[in-house]
């Protein structure tokens, strides 16, 4: 069983608060514009990390996903649309065995 990680918000507060309040005061200040589809943003931050290849944040935000009920086999499908453009084949593989991962977790924790 692999240990919960947490969030970077939650890790970096622990070092410095203020720092991480006004993060997320930028972040509100970004997603506050009343034109922006959040499960779009969401989606596009996920895959974003999966590319950038931060495994931990990555399956905190596929958490989401699947709470806001993405299905696994939807995730699978954004991830499978950056191959051979964003991401090489290896790098889909291992996206996938994150997705797996994190779904995992996911309905153990439901």
């Amino acid at each position: 069983m692999t240990a919960k990680l947490k969030p970077s918000t939650v890790r970096v507060a622990e070092s410095n608060p203020a720092a991480v309040d006004r993060y997320k005061d930028m972040r509100a200040a970004v997603m506050a514009i009343p034109e922006v589809d959040k499960m779009f943003c969401e989606i596009l931050i996920t895959c974003q990390l999966a590319t950038l290849g931060h495994e931990g944040a990555f399956k905190i935000h596929a958490q989401r996903l699947f709470q806001l009920n993405v299905s696994r086999e939807r995730l699978e499908q954004f991830i499978l649309a950056g191959l051979g453009v964003t991401m090489v084949i290896p790098e889909v593989a291992r996206t996938l065995d994150w997705i797996e991962q994190a779904h995992r977790e996911h309905v153990a924790g439901q």
